[in-house]
C-alpha cells in the first residue's frame, strides 16, 4: 500500500515536471529564448528542404567567395551590396539600406511572397543585417540559421557549388517601413548626448573601439563619445562564432556588459552590419522591439563628418557612458 502511494506520488510529480517543462518551452522557445522562433536549426531546415515546402525560401547572405565555397542546396545568394543604397543618395555614405521600392524589387526577384517562409544564413554576421532589413520593411516570418553554413557542413549535409536556379516567377512581397524606429541615423545619435534613458553601444572589436585600427571605408579612427563597447563576437558561443549563446548565457553577458532593459538601446559598428548582431541578441532575449535601434550609417557616417567629435584610447576605469549621466 505504501509502495503504491509512493509510486503514485512519483508519477504525479513526473507529470507536473513534464507539464512545467512543456509550458516553459512554449514560453521561451529554442535555447530558452522568449523569441527563439527567430532562430532555426540545421535539422529543422533540412527537414523543410526534404519536405519540399513550397513556401520555403533560403537566402545566403554571403559574398562570392563564401557562396561558391559550398552553399545550401537551393539557396539564393544575397550579397551585402545587393541591398545597399547608392552612396550618392546617402550623403556619400556607403552601405545604408535600400529604400522600400528598391528592396521590394530585390526581394521579388528572389521569388519571395508576402507569406513566404524565409531562412537566412551566413558565414560571418551578415544574416542578422538582412533579417533586420526584412523586419524593418514589414516581413516578420524570417528566421536566422543558428550556426550558419558552418553548422550545416559540420552536420554532414550536402552543399552545392554552382548558382541555384533562378525562381520560376517573381514574388509579390511589398516592402513598407513598418518599424521606423529600427533604423536611425546621425541626427538621432547626436541627440542622444545627455539622454538618461538611452545607451549607445559600439559593437566593433577592441582595436577599432580604441582607435588603434581604422578599417577601410572609415574616414577617422576612434569611437562616438560616450559609447560603450559590446563586441559582437561575444554573443556567439566560444570556439564557434557561428552559434548563438543560450538564453541563460546571454542574460549573464548582458548583465556583465551593463545593459539596462529600461532604456533604449542604440547600436553601431563600421557600417551597421555587426551592430545587428547585438540588436538580434536582445530581440531573442525578449527585449521590447520599440527600444532597439540600429545606426545605419554607423562609424562610416559619423567619421565622415569632421564637425562631429570622437574619442580614442581606452576609457578610464570607472567612466560611465553619457547615457547614464
Amino acid at each position: 500500500m505504501q509502495v503504491t502511494t509512493i509510486h503514485t506520488r512519483l508519477v504525479f510529480l513526473s507529470v507536473l515536471t513534464l507539464l512545467a517543462s512543456s509550458a516553459y518551452a512554449a514560453q521561451t522557445g529554442y535555447k530558452g529564448y522568449p523569441r527563439g522562433h527567430a532562430l532555426i536549426t540545421v535539422q529543422e531546415l533540412k527537414h523543410g528542404i526534404d519536405a519540399r515546402d513550397p513556401k520555403l525560401v533560403i537566402l545566403a547572405a554571403e559574398n562570392d567567395v563564401e557562396y561558391f565555397s559550398g552553399h545550401i542546396p537551393g539557396s539564393r545568394q544575397v550579397d551585402r551590396p545587393a541591398y545597399g543604397a547608392p552612396a550618392d543618395t546617402q550623403g556619400g555614405v556607403e552601405g545604408n539600406i535600400l529604400d522600400a521600392a528598391g528592396f521590394s524589387r530585390l526581394i521579388r526577384r528572389l521569388g519571395i511572397d508576402g507569406d513566404s517562409k524565409v531562412v537566412i544564413y551566413d558565414d560571418r554576421y551578415d544574416a542578422t543585417r538582412l533579417w533586420w532589413a526584412f523586419i524593418y520593411y514589414g516581413k516578420s516570418d524570417v528566421r536566422v540559421l543558428d550556426g550558419g553554413i558552418r553548422s550545416w557542413k559540420e552536420a554532414g549535409y550536402p552543399v552545392e557549388y554552382l548558382p541555384s536556379d533562378a525562381p520560376a516567377r517573381s514574388g509579390n512581397f511589398v516592402a513598407r517601413v513598418a518599424l521606423p524606429h529600427l533604423r536611425v541615423d546621425t541626427a538621432e545619435i547626436k541627440a542622444l548626448h545627455g539622454n538618461p534613458s538611452a545607451q549607445l553601444w559600439d559593437t566593433r572589436g577592441a582595436k577599432e573601439f580604441s582607435g588603434e585600427e581604422r578599417k577601410k571605408g572609415a574616414y577617422r579612427a576612434g569611437r562616438i563619445p560616450g559609447s560603450r563597447q559590446s563586441d559582437w563576437v561575444r554573443f556567439k558561443e566560444k570556439g564557434n562564432s557561428a552559434e548563438w549563446l543560450t538564453a541563460a548565457e546571454m542574460e549573464s553577458l548582458l548583465v556583465e556588459l551593463g545593459y539596462d532593459n529600461r532604456k533604449d538601446q542604440y547600436f553601431y559598428c563600421q557600417s551597421g552590419v555587426r551592430s545587428t548582431q547585438a540588436l538580434f541578441a536582445l530581440y531573442l532575449a525578449g527585449w521590447p522591439l520599440e527600444k532597439l535601434h540600429n545606426y545605419d550609417s554607423s562609424w562610416i557616417g559619423w567619421s565622415k563628418d569632421d564637425t562631429l567629435p570622437l574619442e580614442a584610447g581606452l576609457p578610464a576605469r570607472g567612466t560611465i557612458e553619457h547615457a547614464r549621466k
